[in-house]
């Protein structure tokens, strides 16, 4: 298994709420499953986005997991990139 950083861009705030309760169920879900580490929204005046730390055992799963996230089918998702990540100071998961 390996750990991700992954950023998204959003498009409109609109968009957004109409597909953030189901996107919250959905990360809800992999966090139980341990697939999700934490999740949150920038809080900055920069552009729309999160930043999400997934436990994927490739790079094929991790954006399976991502194609499947609500914010992705609903097309609120304008991009996404991600990298490889560990934490040397601090804890992740379990």
């Amino acid at each position: 298994m390996a750990t991700y950083a992954v950023f998204y861009s959003y498009g409109p705030a609109e968009l957004q709420a109409q597909h953030r309760p189901a996107h919250r169920a959905y990360l809800s879900q992999l966090a139980e499953e341990g697939k999700l580490h934490a999740a949150g929204a920038y809080q900055d005046a920069g552009e729309p986005g999160a930043l999400l730390i997934f436990e994927a055992a490739d790079q094929q799963e991790l954006e399976a997991l991502i194609a499947a996230d609500p914010m992705s089918t609903g097309g609120v998702l304008t991009g996404y990139s991600f990298r490889s990540w560990s934490a040397v100071i601090g804890k992740v998961g379990a």
